[in-house]
């Protein structure tokens, strides 16, 4: 019983964790985003086309991780889906 609850308090604490690291790095998107428009690199309507591609990648991931388990193929798409929404921040920014 003792055991059980250890496993369980470690598989809580690196789910949280895992949560904290994937919200820290949409908080950079967002972050990096909001410089942008404000030095006006980003255009509303740019910021718009990105804040759409981040909720998308937010929505997989909530997807992925429904079932509990997340497959190598759903961790592939995601992490393609993260990949494209930093390009697109960085091309608009340095159009």
């Amino acid at each position: 019983m003792k055991n059980l609850f250890i496993a369980t308090a470690v598989l809580i604490s690196t789910i949280s964790f895992a949560q904290q690291r994937e919200d820290w790095n949409l908080r950079g998107e967002r972050k990096r985003t909001a410089q942008g428009i404000k030095s006006g690199e980003i255009k509303p309507r740019e910021a718009v086309a990105i804040k759409r591609q981040a909720r998308d990648v937010k929505q997989a991931k909530r997807y992925a991780l429904a079932d509990g388990k997340v497959t190598a193929r759903e961790r592939a798409n995601i992490a393609r889906q993260d990949r494209q929404l930093d390009k697109t921040i960085y091309r608009t920014k340095h159009n």
